[in-house]
């Protein structure tokens, strides 16, 4: 009753046609026929066209009258199927013909599993019938009307048993009929159970064995329910990870066929993922939170050897085993079941899913934030001719606002140094990055020009080192500026974010990193935050010259590392570029980059 299958489809049809066969009507009982086969299930010509031919034997009716209505019943039938069906599959399609020609001619159905010869007889009969599996035979005696119907019916049964593959459902069509057979048993025993002794108790266990029949049917259904590991496997996740946002879950085959379905789907924030060609080699669940594999026992070894280290078990879900038989309880029966499904969850929250914990990149990237507020600290604030007094109180205070990043900013931005030189912070190197980006020529000029007629403050010997090396690298880099600027605003090349990402300096990668960089500048005004020394516009320095903030050089080492970061990345496995433009799909990245600097800072 659940399952809108095509079997479940024509039963209603078949149900029509066997009343109308029942009525000695064979004109409807050929239409109906007709569109069972042609349009629902084409087995079904063996079950129908069996009772066909028996009309056609015993004379009931002619061969020429049943073509007279067959054949421009079927045609019609035939052709409303096509053109609908090829409607909405969007080609020239005839299902029936091709579900017919995969199971029957091309015997691919067994790719599914196969079945004993007599499984039909043995299992799915007595399952579905129940106690009234042993009145057919008395009703089939009883009654001679219903014998033809009862012997098509287990013919069906018998024929369709060649085909390897075996489910209930495929008879399901059988099991009214030899519950016809049943029922006149029962009918007959009734009316003569006023009779004599023997007649009431048979009417008696006629009336008992529908009691017998509901309480299989309770066992069955508890049965049934131990074959849905899937299902129970989903929704238990759903419960022990009822925290958690952002999970990607990937439900192996077995989980899929038992029971989870899209209305399990209940997480909006949860990717779920039914792809079957995925193993469970490291690299193919490197995008999965959590796990519903398949699983033999609870030490499933040999398939889970690739997942030990990377991933953790949460529960397992059992199904059914077999039934056995215990003596010493109240109830004998009982159902054993063995672990189906284990539910694994990741130890470390895998690369491209967000997560509240903290990964080791965020944990590098806030060492190194702490890292560049230190070396910001030591270039700006300790030069050799202005050295403080009160020295050692000062980098008390430095040394305790580390500690506290909003006490350092708030102590940094009140010192104010009026010696200022642009060339010597590019040269030292901690803002070579954003400010060769940041500043056209002319406005890179000015300030330098304006300092060179003032005294040289002198920095550490770490600075001193670092200018040796880097000391050409501002007249060089205004030149890539003047060419930067002439690049036009277009879409960034993915050769050149490749070649970025190979480590190629050149005029293109410095144009794409500056475009790159506008993208980030444009994604924080969008989120109505300031950015200094922007790439677009930049105000205008005095001669004189003033130090920047730490904090606006904390923001542009942000942005430097966003870039680096992006540079790194292989945009293939995050975005379809084919219908998705490489700068579409840098915005993604970089709110997806900003969103994860948020949840750190906040956890």
């Amino acid at each position: 009753m659940s399952r809108p299958l095509p079997n479940i489809m024509a039963l209603p049809v078949v149900l029509y046609a066997l009343a109308f066969w029942l009525q000695g009507q064979t004109k409807p009982f050929i239409i109906t026929s007709g569109i069972a086969i042609l349009v629902f299930r084409s087995e079904l010509l063996i079950f129908l066209g069996l009772l066909l031919a028996y009309d056609v034997i015993f004379r009931k009716v002619s061969i020429s009258s049943v073509l007279k209505i067959a054949l421009p019943a079927g045609l019609a039938i035939l052709v409303s199927t096509i053109i609908l069906d090829s409607f909405f599959w969007r080609r020239i399609l005839w299902p029936e013909g091709e579900v017919l020609w995969y199971n029957t001619i091309l015997n691919k159905s067994s790719d599914w599993g196969t079945s004993p010869f007599l499984w039909y007889f043995y299992s799915a009969l007595p399952r579905a019938l129940g106690a009234s599996i042993i009145l057919v035979p008395i009703g089939f005696y009883l009654e001679p009307r219903i014998r033809a119907l009862v012997v098509a019916a287990l013919s069906f049964v018998l024929i369709y048993s060649i085909l390897p593959h075996k489910e209930l459902r495929f008879i399901v069509y059988v099991f009214p009929v030899l519950n016809l057979a049943a029922a006149c048993a029962c009918s007959r025993f009734w009316i003569n159970s006023g009779k004599s002794l023997w007649q009431q108790i048979l009417a008696f266990g006629a009336g008992a064995h529908l009691l017998i029949n509901i309480l299989i049917t309770v066992f069955l259904l508890v049965v049934s329910s131990t074959n849905y590991p899937g299902g129970v496997a989903l929704t238990r996740l759903h419960r022990l990870e009822a925290d958690a946002v952002n999970v990607s879950v990937h439900i192996a085959n077995l989980a899929a066929q038992s029971g989870v379905s899209r209305f399990l789907q209940i997480r909006d924030d949860w990717h779920y993922c039914k792809n079957e060609s995925v193993t469970y080699d490291p690299d193919m669940t490197q995008h999965y939170t959590h796990l519903l594999v398949e699983a033999k026992n609870k030490n499933n070894l040999q398939l889970w050897s690739n997942l030990q280290e990377e991933f953790e078990t949460l529960d397992f879900v059992d199904c059914f085993n077999n039934i056995g038989i215990q003596y010493s309880s109240l109830v004998p029966v009982r159902i054993k079941t063995k672990p189906c499904i284990g539910i694994l969850k990741r130890r470390k929250p895998p690369t491209d899913v967000k997560s509240k914990k903290k990964t080791n990149d965020e944990k590098k990237s806030k060492n190194k934030k702490k890292s560049i507020e230190k070396r910001a600290i030591d270039n700006s604030l300790i030069v050799e001719d202005e050295v403080p007094k009160d020295l050692p109180s000062e980098e008390k205070t430095i040394s305790k606002a580390l500690e506290d990043p909003l006490e350092l900013v708030k102590n940094v931005e009140s010192i104010q140094n009026d010696m200022f030189d642009p060339k010597a912070s590019i040269e030292d190197g901690y803002v070579e990055d954003w400010t060769l980006e940041a500043m056209d020529e002319d406005e890179f000029e000015k300030p330098v020009e304006a300092q060179q007629t003032r005294a040289q403050p002198t920095f550490s010997s770490k600075a001193t080192e670092d200018s040796d090396i880097t000391a050409q690298e501002p007249i060089d880099a205004s030149n890539q500026m003047d060419d930067i600027s002439d690049q036009p605003s277009k879409d960034i090349n993915f050769q050149e974010l490749h070649n970025l990402a190979l480590g190629k300096v050149n005029r293109k990668t410095l144009a794409t990193r500056r475009k790159i960089r506008q993208l980030i500048e444009q994604h924080y005004r969008s989120k109505g935050r300031q950015v200094e020394n922007s790439a677009e516009k930049i105000d205008k320095r005095p001669a004189t010259g003033q130090r920047q903030t730490v904090k606006a050089i904390i923001k542009q080492e942000r942005i430097k590392e966003m870039i680096e970061q992006i540079a790194t990345m292989d945009l293939t496995r995050i975005c379809d570029l084919e219908h998705v433009s490489t700068k579409d799909c840098l915005k993604q990245v970089i709110d997806r980059l900003d969103a994860d600097e948020k949840i750190s800072s906040n956890a």
